[in-house]
């Protein structure tokens, strides 16, 4: 295998929400396509005193760090090279932008994004961004009417997405649940079923539960945009990156009311999991929204919860 090259990038945003995208020369390494600003972390030089460097070099600016934070670790394999791209979201800086080394430079909205060619590696970085940070997990409800009115408090407490996650409902129902909420709500629901529930109820993202995940061969049978599963172990990690999923939850980090005789994995073996494998992955388990920085920091992408939100 060859040498592992750690690079140190950046999703730098504007004041409109906008977020900076460089040019790679086409005699550059994956040349002719859009990146996320930076470059290589020297030996003995920190990821971040790296990230400074780099962006002060490359396009006149200076971070803040403390508008600095981690967005995802992406180690990934070419044919002729590895590297391991170690990606902050910078979300304040100092100077005008300018392609210092003649690279030209756009800035791009967030729903855009997916209209720029990216170096392969580049995939789970633009996913980790169009992904939100919060994802409320229902809980029971009487009626479709209750879990209605409980998603829309989901919502004002914070949650970006919901996950509806009825398995104490029949199929067909669930699939008829899916579809009304998808109508009434603006954020996306994330339906935790089977593909063939997700295609009838024609959610944007489909959640699979870990025995589901093993046994997919093909991740074009779903028609959504959005597949992910749940993880709990380094075999269901590779899978869900073999078969190209969008995203994982990967728990429990604590342990929960839930499940009480389940001891969690701890922030320390999570980030070891999360940062080994090139998809964002959330923290799912005893999860509150004060946990998000510590998320962060461990690699994470953000935070899955039911009795945070529900």
């Amino acid at each position: 295998m060859p040498e592992l090259i750690h690079v140190a990038a950046a999703a730098i945003f504007n004041a409109e929400g906008q977020v900076l995208l460089a040019f790679r020369s086409k005699k550059q390494h994956q040349g002719g396509l859009w990146e996320f600003p930076g470059g290589k972390v020297e030996t003995g030089e920190s990821v971040r005193d790296a990230l400074s460097r780099e962006l002060e070099e490359e396009l006149g600016i200076r971070i803040d760090q403390d508008a600095t934070r981690p967005l995802i670790q992406v180690p990934y394999h070419y044919p002729d090279k590895s590297v391991l791209l170690d990606v902050f979201k910078v979300s304040r800086f100092s100077g005008v932008p300018h392609g210092a080394e003649g690279q030209p430079l756009k800035w791009v909205s967030i729903a855009d994004l997916e209209n720029y060619d990216f170096p392969a590696a580049n995939t789970p970085i633009v996913n980790a961004l169009l992904l939100p940070e919060t994802i409320a997990i229902t809980g029971r409800a009487g009626s479709s009417d209750e879990y209605l009115e409980k998603s829309a408090l989901a919502i004002n407490k914070g949650a970006q997405w919901l996950m509806l996650r009825a398995h104490e409902l029949a199929s067909a129902e669930r699939v008829k649940f899916a579809r009304r909420i998808r109508d009434t709500q603006q954020n996306v629901l994330c339906l935790n079923g089977s593909v063939a529930e997700g295609n009838d109820a024609a959610v944007e993202a489909l959640h699979l539960g870990s025995a589901r995940l093993m046994e997919l061969d093909n991740r074009d049978v779903f028609q959504g945009r959005w597949l992910s599963a749940s993880c709990h172990n380094e075999e269901q990690l590779q899978k869900a990156v073999t078969l190209g999923l969008d995203f994982v939850t990967l728990s429990p980090v604590n342990s929960t009311a839930t499940h009480p005789d389940q001891s969690g994995m701890g922030w320390q073996a999570f980030s070891q999991l999360a940062n080994a494998y090139p998809l964002p992955v959330y923290a799912l388990g005893g999860m509150t929204v004060s946990d998000l920085n510590q998320c962060w920091e461990s690699g994470g992408q953000g935070i899955c919860a039911i009795r945070e939100f529900w």
